[in-house]
């Protein structure tokens, strides 16, 4: 089984009214649907983040 969940590099830069300020990191993750893209969570708190990202994976695929 491989995890749907992954961090996303390939989108492009963001436009300047979606930057973020200096020193703050965004993390972006990326769930699945197959080999579709499903949802993208952009978040600066990295744990909720993949809690988010892991709990719309179960709503997806329907394992809840």
């Amino acid at each position: 089984m491989a995890f749907a969940l992954h961090p996303d590099t390939g989108m492009s830069d963001p436009t300047p009214s979606e930057q973020v300020p200096e020193g703050q990191v965004v993390h972006t993750f990326t769930v699945l649907r197959g080999m579709a893209i499903a949802i993208v969570i952009e978040t600066r708190d990295w744990y909720s983040g993949l809690l988010q990202a892991a709990v719309a994976r179960v709503r997806i695929e329907g394992l809840n």
